[in-house]
This record gives C-alpha cells, sequence and structure tokens, in this order.
C-alpha cells in the first residue's frame, strides 16, 4: 500500500509538472477554431499576453506568412486560463515567455502599441487624444527596452525620440514625499533605432546613474519644500543629508516622454508628446 501511494504521488506530480502553459504572441490576437483546418468555425479570439495551457498537441503542420517572416507550426488545443475559452491555435504563436498585455494609445491619424502594464482607472486608453498623451505606468514595469509600433497609413515618414525626467523622493520605509512639482533633471531627446525586422522602434533604457541626475540645488533649499509640500516630520527625516541622493533623499525617473514626429506627403509635419508617470519612492 506504502509503494502504491508513493507511485500514485510520482504520477501526480509528473502530472503537474508536464502542464504546458503558454502566452499569445500574436500582435493581432490568436483566432480559435473549432477543428484543425482554416476553414473549421472561428469560436473565438484570443488577446495578445493572454494566458493559456495546451490540453491537446497534434501533428498537423501549418505555415503562416506574416510580413516578410514565414513562421511554421502546428495546431493544438488550448484551454484559456482566466476565461472560458477553449478551442484549436496554431501553436506557432505561442510562446513558453510570460508577455505584459499590450496597450493602444489612440490619436486622430495614427496609435502607438507596446507592451506595457498601466493603471488606467479613467479609462483614457479608450479614448482617442486630439492632443499630447499621459499615460500612468503600473508599479514593477517600465517603457524602457520596448518595442514601440505605430500603426497608421497616412504618413511617408515617422521618427520617434525619448527623455526622461528625474525629481526628488523622500522615503520613510514604507510611505514616501515625492517632490514631482518642484525641480527636475530632463535628459536630452534620443532618437530611437527603428527594428525593419520587428516593423517597431525599440525605446531606450536607463542605467542607475543615468536616473540619479539632477540638477545643483542647495540643500536648505531642499528642506524647505518638502516642509512646504510634505510636512515638518518629513522635512525633520533629512535635516542632516548632505546631497539630494543621499538616505532617505534619493533622485529617480519619474516620466519618461515619448516625442513622435509624423511627416505626411506634402512634407507637413505633426509632433505629439507621450508622458508616461512612473511610480517613484519604492
Amino acid at each position: 500500500m506504502k509503494f502504491f501511494n508513493i507511485l500514485l504521488f510520482l504520477l501526480s506530480t509528473t502530472s503537474v509538472f508536464s502542464q504546458q502553459i503558454r502566452f499569445v504572441n500574436a500582435d493581432n490576437g490568436l483566432i480559435i477554431r473549432e477543428s484543425t483546418n482554416k476553414k473549421s468555425k472561428q469560436i473565438g479570439k484570443l488577446e495578445y499576453g493572454t494566458e493559456v495551457e495546451v490540453i491537446e498537441e497534434t501533428e498537423i503542420e501549418l505555415k503562416v506568412k506574416d510580413g516578410q517572416k514565414n513562421i511554421t507550426g502546428k495546431w493544438v488545443k488550448v484551454q484559456e486560463i482566466d476565461g472560458n475559452q477553449k478551442g484549436y491555435v496554431f501553436n506557432g504563436y505561442l510562446t513558453p515567455n510570460q508577455l505584459h498585455k499590450k496597450i493602444e494609445i489612440k490619436f486622430k491619424d495614427f496609435s502607438v502599441q507596446m507592451e506595457l502594464d498601466v493603471w488606467d482607472e479613467n479609462g483614457d486608453l479608450k479614448k482617442t487624444h486630439n492632443g499630447n498623451a499621459k499615460i500612468y505606468v503600473e508599479l514593477g514595469d517600465t517603457p524602457e527596452g520596448k518595442k514601440v509600433k505605430i500603426k497608421q497609413s497616412k504618413f511617408k515618414k515617422i521618427e520617434v525620440f525619448q527623455r526622461h525626467e528625474n525629481s526628488v523622493t523622500i522615503m520613510n520605509e514604507g510611505p514616501h514625499c515625492d517632490l514631482t512639482k518642484w525641480k527636475h533633471y530632463y535628459s536630452e531627446w534620443k532618437k530611437l533605432d527603428f527594428d525593419a525586422e520587428e516593423n517597431s522602434f525599440i525605446s531606450d533604457s536607463y542605467e542607475r546613474e543615468d536616473r540619479e541626475k539632477f540638477i545643483e540645488v542647495g540643500i536648505n533649499e531642499l528642506k524647505k519644500e518638502v516642509e512646504k509640500e510634505c510636512g515638518k516630520h518629513w522635512s525633520e527625516q533629512i535635516k542632516n543629508i548632505k546631497n539630494v541622493n543621499e538616505y532617505p533623499s534619493r533622485v529617480s525617473t519619474s516620466r519618461i516622454f515619448f516625442k513622435i514626429l509624423l511627416i505626411d506627403r506634402n512634407d507637413s509635419v505633426t509632433e505629439k508628446i507621450i508622458s508616461f508617470e512612473i511610480p517613484m519612492g519604492c
């Protein structure tokens, strides 16, 4: 009986470890079909980044042309992890690497797509922006080092530039006081590289020294600002510091900006700026 229980445990453990979890890597979503045939009934669609479990594999191969790339794979049956959709999909657009949900920032004549976790309580991502856009980034994510895709049909040339803003925050273990309305350091605009194969711009990433840069300020000036904006308790926290990067004071990135220049066929230039608000003090 003891041997049987051990065997049963090993079999159940093997079953858990063999579970195939995948993430949808198709920009426009992945179609779910009733059977392993492109002509079979479409029963659903999985959005980019959706987590699924592969519950059945087949040997039926499929080749899909995506722009300049040929993608090969097989039909598999999947079950949506956080939903009820189940059916057959092409596994050429499934990856074992966890993906962030893709957001789309909409403007009148174009939109910007990228993987990013954002806080959108006011539903700004559902709106079409007439002017510039402000996006609130969730804690733990950043627009740095991401593929930035511009969807449009009107413009003959597009350029994207990036810069960042650093601000001062005062930390007290958990709580923090952010001086985002005070003085800032701004980097120079940097033109982003374009990846023709991915049809995307690649956003810049920052090192620690980039995040800690700040303008010259007097420490007494900083202390007065902290007392005014945060209260005397907070100014007491920094009474002995000698510079803005001495704990519990810290300089870190508070905003990252994308400047998008779009040139139409008449050489008229449209400029839009997206401001990504970055959580501070953590």
